[in-house]
C-alpha cells in the first residue's frame, strides 16, 4: 500500500467515476483500475462495488476512505511543513477577506507587509464567507478574515475573534441633517433618507429596537444592502444616503471631513467584530502569525 493508491481511492470516491477519476490523477483508466485492484487485493476485501456505469464504495471501502482521508491530509501536511520550514520568512500568504474586514484591513495590511517584510508574497482575494470557506478547506486560502457573525462555528475551523470595533451611522457633509444647530439627531430623521449598510447584524437590530422602538427594526428601513463596502461609501459621498456600518471602513474620509458620523439621541453604542479564521491542524506559515497580529493590533485601535 502507498499514498498514491489511497489518493487514487479518494479521486475516485469524490468523482463517482474511474473515468473522471482518472482524469483529476492524471493516469490512464486501466492503470487507474489497476491501482485500484492492487489495494483491494493488498487489503483482502473488496473497496468497490462495480454496478454498471455506478461506482460505489463497499461499507469496508467507506471505512478505509475515512482513514485515507486523514492519512493523505497527515502527508500533505509533512510536506508543506518542510516547504514551510525551506522558506522561513518568505513565500506567499493567500488570505481572503469579507467586505468590511477588506475595507478596514486590506490596505494598512499591504503597506505593513511591503514596508517590513518585503520578502513575503501577499495574495488578497474578496468574496463572502461562504466563498472562503470552501476555499479555506480546499487548502487554497491560508487564512480568511470575515465578520464573525457570518461564521458557523464547525470542529475544523480555528476561529480567533478580532477586537471589538465601532460602528455608526455616516452621511456627507453639507447633508440636510446636519444643517440643524443641535449636537444629535433622532432614529426618526434618519429615517426620512435612505439608509444602507452591507447588512445588520441580529445583535444590533435588537439593540436598535431597544433604543429606538418598533420602527427601528431594520427590515423597516433598510434601503440598500450590498458586500461591496466601496460601491455604498461612494454612494454616501453623491447622494443623502446614509451608511450603517464599522466606522473604520470610512476612516479617511471621516479625518479629511469629507464624510461625517451622526450622532443618534439615544446612543446606541453599535459595535461589530471580525474573526481571523484558520483550518483547524493544518501547518502555518510562519508569516502567516506576523498577519494576525498585525490585524489584531489594528483592530485593537479602533476598538470602542
Amino acid at each position: 500500500m502507498n499514498l498514491q493508491q489511497l489518493d487514487h481511492l479518494l479521486a475516485l470516491a469524490e468523482t463517482g467515476s474511474f473515468s473522471r477519476a482518472s482524469e483529476k490523477v492524471h493516469l490512464t483508466q486501466p492503470a487507474l483500475s489497476r491501482s485500484i485492484q492492487m489495494l483491494e487485493q493488498e487489503l483482502g476485501l473488496p473497496l468497490v462495488d462495480r454496478i454498471g456505469k455506478r461506482n460505489e464504495l463497499t461499507p469496508f471501502g467507506a471505512m478505509v476512505l475515512d482513514r485515507a482521508k486523514r492519512i493523505s491530509m497527515e502527508a500533505h501536511e509533512m510536506r508543506r511543513s518542510a516547504a514551510l520550514l525551506t522558506e522561513g520568512m518568505a513565500g506567499t500568504l493567500h488570505i481572503g477577506f469579507g467586505g468590511a474586514p477588506s475595507a478596514v484591513f486590506s490596505s494598512p495590511l499591504l503597506i505593513y507587509m511591503l514596508r517590513h517584510h518585503p520578502q513575503v508574497g501577499l495574495q488578497l482575494r474578496s468574496g463572502s464567507a461562504e466563498v472562503h470557506g470552501a476555499a479555506l478547506r480546499a487548502r487554497a486560502l491560508d487564512a480568511m478574515v470575515v465578520t464573525y457573525r457570518a461564521v458557523v462555528p464547525q470542529e475544523d475551523l480555528n476561529i480567533e475573534v478580532l477586537p471589538t470595533v465601532r460602528s455608526g451611522f455616516v452621511c456627507r457633509r453639507g447633508h440636510p441633517l446636519l444643517t440643524r444647530h443641535r449636537s444629535a439627531v433622532r432614529f426618526e430623521e434618519l429615517r426620512r433618507y435612505p439608509l444602507i449598510s452591507t447588512g445588520v447584524s441580529d445583535d444590533i437590530a435588537r439593540l436598535l429596537v431597544e433604543r429606538h422602538g418598533g420602527d427601528a427594526n431594520p427590515q423597516r428601513w433598510l434601503h440598500v444592502t450590498c458586500d461591496e463596502i466601496g460601491a455604498l461609501i461612494e454612494a454616501v459621498r453623491s447622494t443623502d444616503a446614509i451608511f450603517l456600518g464599522v466606522l473604520a471602513t470610512t476612516r479617511e474620509l471621516l479625518v479629511s471631513g469629507e464624510l461625517v458620523e451622526l450622532t443618534v439621541d439615544p446612543t446606541a453604542e453599535l459595535s461589530a467584530q471580525f474573526a481571523f479564521i484558520t483550518l483547524e491542524g493544518r501547518t502555518e506559515a510562519p508569516a502567516l502569525g506576523l498577519v494576525r497580529e498585525f490585524l489584531s493590533e489594528l483592530a485593537q485601535k479602533e476598538k470602542i
